[in-house]
């Protein structure tokens, strides 16, 4: 996982691709599971439109996604 950017601390990193979460080599240490999304056009666009995206994960936890906001680099509450 060389190429991903490391912002650990903020729980976001970039990588090339989903991982196996059994991996002894992860960013954010081990993981019990995991799973991956895909965003369309329509997404991305409420995302820019100051929405926020909610996510089902594993039918147990709901994740929300924001888009950063360009002015003070923080996403609004």
């Amino acid at each position: 996982m060389s190429s991903e950017k490391q912002d650990v601390e903020s729980g976001v990193v970039i990588v090339d691709a989903p991982f196996n979460v059994d991996e002894t080599e992860q960013p954010f240490g081990q993981r019990w599971g995991g799973e991956c999304f895909t965003l369309t056009s329509e997404h991305l666009a409420a995302l820019q439109a100051g929405k926020t995206l909610a996510l089902d994960v594993q039918n147990e936890y709901v994740t929300f996604v924001r888009l950063q906001s360009a002015d003070d680099g923080r996403a609004e509450a």
